[in-house]
């Protein structure tokens, strides 16, 4: 990385700070301080957050003094995150604790890229976790700038491909380094930050594919923080990801080919409740979707023209929708001018059916047979024509 001049005395007058803080206020045993020096800034205001497990919640706002210091001191019984903000584009992250002495300085322009710290073990990890990040997204937009400036060229599908690699190198690389932080940091509350990392719009660790690293980290933040709200908040997520991991098995087992399809008793758009088991002496479609889900909606004039095709020689479609709003439901069934059975009980994902059918994304569907059993899941519509037309007469 290049350093220009300005930059390079920051750095150094941040580093000096770091070092001088001597004449500064120091914390007690029941409280945290927060000495604070911000280069290149106005006269502004730096407000301190809590982060609960619920919550933001305001404690404090200081304005800087014409040497661009500020100080702040709270009390507190446990462990916990807080956030110190200029604004809500730019702040830090700080994991602290009873009796820390913790001397900040930072940029103004860019708190979260240029400041150092010293006093708080915590947040120097999380300082690490969010440096490895932004290392990362700084390789991603590269990779955008090549994305852009290649779109146009001849061997553009070849570019995209060789991006789509190394994108995928630098997921993997993120997801490498916050399983190793975590094992390296079982102890340490700033392992919740890096076990919750999402990049771009997704979570580093599944809880699904990578539960073990939810279950130690929560084994032994729960020994060394027994009354701490945040490892007690990990516990209890961590039983719920337990029982929907064994749901999810009972659902999978209950929906093994050949199985009779769970019972499902919803009402219409009229009010109406139709059973599942009322269509048996047909082949059946139970396809869930919604007014909502743009794949679904795409996929509406291909079931039709199957429909069309099939509803008067033994087919039907059974179609749940995961709506919340019955008027964006009964207008998306008049716009793609449904004329199979709908029902919803508009709990959108809440409803219980997405567990009892192990529904993960929508469209999503299982094709039954005449007797109610499931043939197969997620069948495309090419292939449930080529069924119907080779077992319907």
């Amino acid at each position: 990385m290049k350093f220009k001049t300005s930059q390079f005395l920051i750095f150094i007058l941040l580093t000096i700070f770091i070092y001088s803080c001597s004449n500064h206020k120091k914390a007690g045993k029941d409280n945290f301080v927060i000495n604070g020096k911000l280069f290149n800034s106005k006269i502004c205001t730096v407000t301190l957050e809590e982060l609960t497990i619920k919550d933001r919640v305001k404690l404090d706002s200081v304005k800087i003094d014409e040497k661009g210091e500020f100080m702040f001191k709270h009390k507190l019984e446990q462990a916990g995150f807080y956030i110190l903000k200029i604004d809500e584009k730019n702040f830090i992250t700080l994991l602290l604790d009873r009796g820390e002495t913790v001397n900040i300085s930072a940029d103004a322009r860019q708190m979260a890229i240029t400041y150092k710290l010293e006093g708080s073990k915590g947040s120097e990890k999380i300082h690490r976790i969010n440096e490895k990040l932004r290392q990362n997204y700084v390789k991603v937009d590269s990779l955008r700038q090549v994305f852009e400036q290649s779109r146009y060229l001849d061997n553009f599908v070849e570019i995209k491909n060789n991006l789509d690699s190394a994108y995928n190198k630098v997921v993997l690389d993120e997801k490498k380094f916050v399983k190793s932080f975590i094992d390296s940091n079982l102890t340490s509350l700033a392992s919740l930050i890096a076990l919750y990392q999402t990049f771009g719009q997704e979570p580093v660790l599944s809880e699904k594919e990578d539960f073990i690293f939810f279950e130690k980290l929560s084994d032994n933040l729960i020994k060394k923080y027994p009354d701490n709200s945040h490892s007690k908040d990990l516990l209890v997520r961590v039983e719920d990801i337990k029982k929907n991991i064994e749901a999810k098995k009972k659902a999978q087992e209950l929906l093994k080919k050949g199985n009779p399809a769970p019972e499902i008793t919803l009402n219409n758009t009229s009010g109406e409740a139709v059973k599942l088991s009322s269509l048996r002496g047909k082949y059946v479609l139970l396809d869930f979707w919604a007014s909502w889900c743009a794949p679904c909606r795409q996929l509406n004039p291909r079931l039709r023209k199957v429909y069309q095709k099939f509803k008067n020689k033994g087919f039907e479609i059974y179609a749940v929708s995961l709506d919340r709003d019955i008027q964006a439901w009964e207008n998306a069934i008049k716009t793609d001018k449904i004329d199979w059975i709908q029902v919803s009980d508009l709990l959108y994902w809440q409803t219980p059916l997405v567990k009892l059918y192990d529904v993960e994304s929508i469209p999503f569907n299982y094709l039954l047979d005449k007797e109610g059993k499931i043939f197969q899941k997620d069948i495309d519509v090419d292939g449930l024509e080529t069924f119907l037309m080779t077992n319907i007469k």
